[in-house]
């Protein structure tokens, strides 16, 4: 069953002086049937129950109208109890009415705390019901009353209440009769000012649709080729159809430039709007064409963390490869383009996921080098005799076959030599944050709320051992420790290879190629982690460091394009 309920600011009872006696001031309006009416929010309500029944009116009652006393016809009576006296007349039963005490003279806090808890009343009210209205009487109040009233309706729309009829009634003086207007179009305003913001931070149309929904008929052309172009560039967003992606910005980019307003009310409000999207957007759009870091880095910024993460792992192995990066010969290239067409995969894609090289010197060495710190060193630190130069000559007998070496780097030998002194002298691990724990710091912060649960160096110790023996796998060990030579950029070994076998060239320095790759397939490995539900965690435990990590990429990537 429906049910309609009235949200007002209930007014002073305005009087005036007829032969020196107090009479109630009594207004005609042309839109309502019967008699005048006697008090200001009277209107609101008798409009309203000439199309259907009002189950519920909620009244905003300030003190004025609480405490002032009214002498009509020498019976003294608060601007409240003749009020409700005379709105019972058209809705007898005193239930209809809640009135909630509003302070005039206090503070904004405690005023924003009074719409707080009207719309906590009015929730209550409705409950789960879904076949409740609300209508909005902005005739009464003082003059930023308004704006409360709007702002209360606003955050109960928010919460799920249907919102109708907004009305105001315009009072044309003594001998002109008013007339109640409903004014909803300046409610409206708050649908397309959020609208418009929402498209701006998100690329989102949702809000916009609501607007726009029982309009779309009287639009101008001009404004239904901005809507539409807003929407094609939303939906290829959210659908991360990359497809879509170039017409949608080239819409977008042409309807935005050439929005050109008519008279119309509507093209009139979207233009006070339209510097604002050309301004966020200009960096996406202009120039005229579509541009895969772009697009990558307005995701990040707008939080469609997803669609940035798929359109990285799809489209930048294409960038490189369109920009020159990457270089093939036109063989090279034809028998690239064959095999990707058969699993119908983009050819620079299929290059990075599917070429395998044939050699596996970097591979294998990697195994080595992981196996190598995950047992044999772990082994020889627990015996406090540990030795990293001894150590170093033992692992390079085990690359050598491979033309391999594992270089005496500073931070390598940092990282393991810590650990040793660690074993030597658990009480290391009582300052966790100590510089001289700074070599092994990444271990450190992995096992950061563990270490903390306990207090003593031995318990500490314990817990790295256990992440060593049972927590950390071979393929973790790179993200711990700096390494060798050939493990700088553990993530692109594969690439690595395929270069050193002439599969192809790049046209930057070999050693930035790499360190592009290495971040590529850190964040493919996050994608994938996010895409398969997997529960374990990938190397970005925050969305903040992924963020940073592929705008850094971005950077890294542009930075390094060869000049066009």
């Amino acid at each position: 069953m429906e049910k309609n309920i009235l949200l007002l600011f209930l007014s002073d009872v305005k009087t005036k002086k007829v032969d020196d006696k107090v009479i109630i001031s009594e207004v005609d309006y042309e839109n309502i049937a019967g008699d005048k009416t006697q008090i200001t929010n009277e209107s609101a309500l008798r409009y309203l129950l000439q199309d259907f029944p009002v189950d519920k009116i909620f009244i905003f009652a300030s003190k004025k109208v609480r405490e002032k006393i009214l002498n009509i016809d020498g019976t003294p009576k608060t601007h409240l109890q003749f009020s409700l006296e005379r709105l019972k007349k058209f809705l007898p039963d005193d239930e209809c009415f809640f009135v909630f005490d509003y302070d005039e003279d206090g503070s904004g806090e405690e005023n924003l705390k009074s719409v707080a808890k009207m719309a906590g009343v009015i929730q209550k009210f409705v409950g789960s019901d879904e076949n409740v209205t609300l209508h909005l009487d902005l005739t009464g109040g003082m003059r930023h009353i308004n704006m409360m009233m709007l702002e209360l309706t606003r955050l109960l729309e928010y919460s799920g209440l249907k919102i109708d009829k907004i009305l105001y009634s315009n009072y044309k003086g003594a001998e002109t009769p008013g007339t109640v207007e409903e004014v909803q179009n300046i409610y409206d305003l708050f649908q397309l000012m959020a609208g418009v913001e929402e498209f701006v931070n998100f690329g989102s149309v949702n809000a916009l649709d609501i607007y726009y929904r029982n309009k779309r008929d009287n639009l101008s052309e001009p404004l239904k080729r901005l809507l539409a172009a807003m929407k094609d560039f939303a939906d290829a967003i959210k659908l991360c159809h990359y497809g879509q992606f170039s017409a949608a910005i080239i819409n977008l980019h042409d309807a935005v430039k050439d929005f050109a307003p008519t008279d119309d009310v509507e093209d009139m409000l979207m233009e006070k709007f339209i510097a604002r999207i050309r301004k966020d957007y200009a960096d996406l759009i202009f120039p005229r064409r579509k541009d895969d870091l772009r697009v990558i880095r307005w995701c990040l910024d707008n939080d469609y963390l997803q669609q940035a993460l798929i359109l990285y792992t799809e489209r930048i192995p294409e960038y490189l490869g369109e920009h020159g990066v990457i270089v093939l010969s036109a063989e090279q290239m034809k028998n690239l383009k064959r095999l990707a067409d058969k699993d119908r995969l983009q050819p620079f894609f299929y290059l990075f996921s599917q070429i395998k090289p044939q050699g596996k010197s970097l591979d294998e060495g990697r195994k080595i080098f992981c196996k190598t710190i995950k047992n044999d060193t772990w082994s020889a630190i627990k015996d406090k005799t540990f030795n990293f130069d001894e150590w170093l000559a033992i692992l390079n007998q085990k690359l050598a076959p491979l033309n391999l070496h594992c270089p005496d780097e500073k931070d390598f030998r940092a990282q393991l030599e810590t650990l040793a002194a660690i074993f030597k002298d658990p009480k290391l691990l009582l300052e966790l944050s100590s510089p001289e724990l700074n070599p092994v710091r990444k271990i450190l912060a992995t096992l950061d709320e563990e270490l903390k649960s306990k207090k003593w160096g031995n318990e500490r110790l314990k817990i790295i051992t256990k992440f060593f023996n049972n927590k950390m796998v071979d393929d973790d060990v790179p993200d711990y420790f700096t390494g060798s030579g050939f493990m700088k950029y553990p993530k692109a070994l594969k690439i690595h290879e395929l270069l050193n076998e002439g599969v192809f060239a790049v046209s930057i320095p070999k050693e930035n190629f790499l360190s592009i790759v290495d971040k590529y397939f850190r964040i493919k490995d996050e994608r994938n982690h996010s895409a398969h539900a997997r529960e374990d965690f990938g190397e970005f435990r925050t969305v903040d460091k992924l963020r940073r990590t592929m705008r850094d990429a971005i950077s890294e990537i542009e930075s390094n394009l060869p000049a066009q």
